[in-house]
């Protein structure tokens, strides 16, 4: 029943002088952002930032005896896997070249809850570890909430720290902050998964439905 944690999205950003475009890669693949310059030079504008946290929808799979769960083979008969991810888009610039507003998208995606099909529906044992898999689920997106604030508050801290016009070096940056605390937040959300998945918290589950 341990919780996979797989795969972390990795944030590139681009700068590219000679048209003003800006883009970002998750992986491989290129996603090109919204970017615009309007209204008057303003002196010290203070850039803003709207965040949206995504928890996701998991997706339920029960066809497979066994499966592979972070390294280990059908582990208690019940995997749940997400991927973390970070985003940022729909940049605005200013006539300076500084930055007025920026989105920062926080979430989990691919979210997979998998049981064995040893385990038929509407035993106890079926809904016993169903729910464990859901108690992981649900620490992960509190581990996710938890650290949204924090992780938006400290780019939002390096972006107002850079000097007009924004360059590959400030990008550079925002890239360097964001994924060293995305993570971070992973690190964590591994550390309190894990105490889920003592062989006590397993011989629990089994002592339940032998009653």
């Amino acid at each position: 029943m341990k919780s996979g944690l797989i795969f972390f999205t990795v944030l590139f950003l681009t700068f590219c002088f000679a048209d003003q475009v800006f883009g970002v890669q998750k992986i491989s693949r290129k996603i090109p952002l919204s970017v615009s310059v309007s209204g008057d030079p303003v002196d010290a504008e203070k850039p803003k930032m709207s965040v949206r946290i995504d928890e996701g929808r998991p997706v339920y799979i029960h066809k497979n005896r066994k499966f592979d769960c972070s390294g280990a083979v059908n582990h208690g008969g019940g995997c749940t896997r997400v991927v973390f991810y970070a985003s940022i888009g729909n940049l605005e610039l200013t006539p300076i070249g500084s930055i007025r507003k920026i989105d920062l998208q926080i979430g989990l995606q691919k979210i997979e809850v998998e049981i064995s099909s040893d385990l038929k529906k509407g035993s106890c044992l079926f809904d016993a570890v169903l729910k464990h898999e859901l108690t992981h689920l649900a620490l992960h997106r509190r581990i996710l909430n938890r650290f949204a604030p924090e992780i938006a508050k400290a780019v939002l801290a390096v972006i107002e720290a850079f000097p007009a016009p924004l360059t590959q070096a400030h990008i550079n940056k925002i890239n360097k902050v964001l994924n060293g605390f995305v993570s971070r937040m992973m690190a964590e959300d591994t550390r309190q998964n894990e105490l889920m998945d003592s062989q006590d918290a397993y011989l629990h589950l089994q002592k339940q439905c032998e009653e």
